[in-house]
């Protein structure tokens, strides 16, 4: 058995303003469009933990079987799936909920916004980079899809940041000055909370920022340069 740890730090009480501060700052920049990957996703997540955890919250061997990230499997037999896999298990019903309540929200805003292969990429860089900097930092066991929440939100930093000075800017609602600070609690909470994967969280957030740079306006069609852990 490996020891228990954690890559979501949402269920943390004080998170409360912060999420709600993001769904209103996402609120501002959706259209009527629906982000279809988003919502499977997010239905695919809630299927598999119902499976996973029939009768309660999955133990730690029930998690690494299906896919958890554990440093030993990764590296010594070469389990690379790990990597992808243990960013769509949860530890239990409220880690579950809190953080596909903050992905539907800001995953919906970059799926809205972006060409739906953009977005792919940006969840499937963001997932590899999270459990990538997680077992950077430690074997220890992780899963959760936090990571994907920051690499959305290291996405939408930048396209705010590059469209919130022109007349038709799509992303103004999350520029810098407004989405910034909310990010900063988020991390702050996971350096000061037991049980979170934080190198996980930075190394999504620094995936998506990186992503970002690449993405592609739907609407505009320009390129554009430049324990268990829980996630």
């Amino acid at each position: 058995m490996y020891p228990p740890g954690t890559t979501g730090f949402f269920a943390h009480p004080r998170v409360r303003e912060a999420v709600l501060s993001i769904g209103r700052l996402a609120g501002k920049g959706g259209e009527s469009r629906l982000p279809w990957l988003t919502l499977a996703l997010v239905g695919a997540q809630a299927i598999l933990y119902v499976a996973l955890a029939p009768g309660g919250p999955p133990g730690v061997d029930a998690l690494v079987r299906w896919g958890a990230k554990a440093g030993p499997l990764v590296t010594d037999v070469g389990q690379g799936w790990r990597l992808l896999a243990a960013n769509l298990l949860h530890r239990d019903g409220l880690h579950l909920g809190l953080n596909l309540l903050v992905f539907a929200v800001v995953g919906s805003a970059v799926e809205r916004a972006c060409r739906w292969w953009d977005y792919l990429a940006l969840l499937g860089v963001s997932g590899l980079a999270t459990m990538a900097g997680s077992l950077w930092w430690s074997p220890t066991v992780s899963v959760g899809a936090s990571g994907l929440v920051f690499g959305c939100v290291g996405a939408l930093l930048v396209l705010g940041r590059r469209s919130r000075n022109g007349p038709k800017a799509r992303f103004g609602w999350f520029s810098g000055e407004s989405a910034l600070p909310t990010v900063l609690v988020f991390l702050w909470l996971g350096w000061t909370s037991a049980g979170v994967d934080n190198a996980g969280h930075l190394g999504g957030l620094l995936a998506g920022l990186l992503v970002g740079v690449f993405l592609r306006s739907r609407t505009r069609g320009a390129g554009v340069s430049g324990g268990v852990r829980a996630a």
